[in-house]
């Protein structure tokens, strides 16, 4: 049975979190890169669960009730920090510092990604869903959103902040983290041997351009590419 992740995109609905650089809403970015995670993670063959997949209000004990009940082997929740517009960087939250393993290894391959400004490092608190969730659990404050220099990254970087964080579940977890590249490639089977499915890579009304593009195409390797002829009705 594989692994259950719980992705925790903090904030959501009329709970917009903080409000940073240009009127960033901090609930809209921990849910893009909460959805990174997870694509990410499933790749890894884990089963993974976001507490919302879209911009609706949970309760902290709704978040942390839903992971219970799934019995999820650990918890991460996202979130972005705010203070004066000054203070940056990156820290991340475990409850206590006898269950900090799975904070250090997130905190450790976010780091290693070198998408952040400075390193505030891995701290306890206790936060409501570090308190309350049954499973090894821990909260990460991406950057400050009210800062420039870190709000670029929350908006330019969030690809290299979601590997480190399914970087670090996976050292946790006990699990290699494979690159995409190096994962099964699995063909979905065939359902109907009889029906073909064409794609269609472009559709000009010059003879020059269709077979410039052909030509693009075999260039590519696609040597079964062709040109077909047809008109418009009531020509």
């Amino acid at each position: 049975m594989s692994k259950k992740v719980f992705i925790d995109p903090g904030h959501g609905g009329k709970d917009s979190g903080a409000i940073g650089v240009n009127n960033l809403l901090e609930k809209t970015i921990n849910l893009q890169v909460a959805k990174k995670v997870d694509s990410l993670l499933k790749k890894q063959g884990l089963d993974v669960k976001l507490s919302r997949d879209s911009d609706i209000f949970l309760s902290l004990n709704d978040r942390t009730t839903i992971a219970n009940n799934w019995k999820a082997d650990c918890f991460v929740s996202i979130h972005c920090n705010a203070f004066d517009g000054i203070a940056k960087g990156i820290e991340t939250f475990a409850y206590k510092s006898n269950t900090s393993d799975l904070a250090t290894k997130v905190h450790h391959q976010v780091l290693n990604t070198g998408a952040y400004t400075l390193n505030r490092g891995v701290k306890t608190a206790s936060f409501y869903v570090l308190r309350n969730t049954a499973m090894r659990a821990c909260l990460i404050e991406l950057a400050f959103i009210d800062n420039v220099e870190d709000s670029k990254i929350l908006t330019q970087r969030q690809d290299d902040l979601a590997l480190g964080i399914a970087k670090g579940v996976c050292e946790y977890l006990g699990i290699e983290y494979k690159p995409n590249h190096e994962l099964p490639d699995i063909k979905p089977p065939v359902v109907d041997s009889d029906t073909f499915y064409r794609v269609v890579c472009g559709s000009f009304n010059n003879k020059v351009y269709a077979e410039e593009r052909l030509e693009e195409l075999k260039k590519l390797g696609f040597d079964d590419a062709f040109i077909t002829v047809f008109k418009k009705e009531g020509n």
